[in-house]
């Protein structure tokens, strides 16, 4: 039972800081949904060039949205997405394992 308990206690940690990173881009970002990649990489501490790097080695673990069909368009990515994305980093570093 105590491992249920646990999954159960995991999970729960896991929607708590998907909250918390989301309400806090919020707050940051004036309750924008989506935000561009120079914003993207003040969140992640990256360069917008190692952004776009990993968005053509297919490597970035963000959702985006293109907002248009011309190789000049803009990328948005959803907040939603990246707090998503944040969270899944703290698990895999088991930060959250109770």
């Amino acid at each position: 039972m105590k491992a249920v308990n646990n999954i159960t206690y995991n999970s729960y940690l896991t929607i708590q800081v998907n909250e918390y990173f989301l309400n806090e881009l919020k707050s940051r970002y004036n309750n924008k949904l989506m935000i561009n990649k120079n914003e993207l990489s003040e969140v992640l501490n990256i360069s917008a060039r190692t952004i776009s790097n990993k968005m053509s080695e297919g490597t970035l673990k963000i959702r985006y949205v293109k907002m248009g069909t011309t190789k000049q368009s803009g990328i948005m990515f959803p907040i939603i997405a990246i707090a998503e994305y944040l969270t899944n980093e703290m698990n895999k570093e088991n930060i959250l394992v109770a």
